[in-house]
């Protein structure tokens, strides 16, 4: 069985991908952020926004590994603007449907305390 070309980078790419999602878990990865001096809240609201539009794009756009570092980036971040803003936030101990949720509810509280992720979809 022969490797396509291309073969050796998708799979070294989800292997560094699964690395770096693996550094990523954790609440202690936001305490380690935030102890080294969190990016501005316009860096976050930026990042959050970029992230936002890829995590939207679908699996059809990318690959579900990718999909899902992009996610536990756009988590990191969410926690991050909670942080900075006093919004409580409890994305760590959930999955699934439910993290998902929260993850709406913090959207909705972060654009209360002024920080817009979306903008309305103009006609």
């Amino acid at each position: 069985m022969g490797s396509r070309p291309g073969d050796h980078h998708s799979r070294r790419e989800c292997r560094d991908l699964r690395r770096l999602d693996r550094a990523f878990r954790g609440p202690e990865m936001t305490q380690r952020l935030n102890a080294l001096g969190a990016p501005s809240i316009e860096q976050l609201a930026f990042d959050l926004r970029r992230l936002d539009r890829e995590r939207r794009k679908g699996p059809a756009r990318y690959s579900e590994v990718w999909l899902a570092a992009v996610l536990s980036a756009y988590d990191i971040r969410l926690q991050l603007a909670c942080s900075r803003l006093g919004v409580p936030e409890k994305l760590q101990p959930l999955q699934g449907a439910d993290r998902e949720q929260e993850r709406d509810r913090i959207e909705i509280c972060l654009a209360e305390a002024g920080l817009i992720l979306r903008s309305p979809r103009t006609p």
